[in-house]
């Protein structure tokens, strides 16, 4: 495989993991405020919305880790 080939696969990959990204900071952000609006009225949504709000923050650290490789692994193909 070409170096070529395999930029654009890893360019793919990081399209990817921003896509996800996006998404994962606007569950984050809607569920906190969803759970800060909330937290007079209803304490059981909440935590529901917490519990959602932390499994999103686990998402975007996985994401930005995954991101973080896929820059080290496109800066050694550019190196080659």
């Amino acid at each position: 495989m070409e170096i070529k080939d395999k930029i654009d696969i890893i360019n793919k990959k990081a399209d990817i993991a921003n896509k996800k990204l996006i998404a994962f900071l606007a569950i984050a952000g809607g569920t906190w405020v969803y759970g800060v609006n909330e937290a007079v009225n209803n304490p059981v949504v909440t935590i529901l919305s917490s519990i959602a709000f932390f499994v999103a923050v686990l998402g975007i650290s996985t994401n930005l880790i995954k991101l973080g490789d896929l820059q080290t692994k496109l800066k050694d193909l550019y190196n080659e």
